[in-house]
């Protein structure tokens, strides 16, 4: 089984969580902007997950189970 931290959060751009992390630590722009350093893109196909995440971060506290879930989630449609 893959680690949560290593899974693809974005296929566009290609990122993992756990640099979705980082990318969302190292900057203080809004969502939708810092959303487009992780995409490369102007897609709403990672969305869920992505917001999740960066809310996450916003707060404190990561639950990479919930994470993991929006991910697989968005694969099953």
């Amino acid at each position: 089984m893959q680690n949560q931290e290593d899974k693809i959060i974005c296929e566009c751009g290609n990122k993992t969580v756990s640099q979705a992390i980082e990318i969302f630590q190292n900057t203080d722009l809004p969502y939708k902007k810092a959303k487009k350093l992780v995409t490369e893109c102007n897609q709403t196909c990672c969305r869920r997950p992505l917001m999740a995440l960066f809310n996450m971060i916003e707060f404190g506290s990561i639950d990479y189970e919930q994470i993991d879930f929006l991910i697989e989630q968005k694969r099953g449609r």
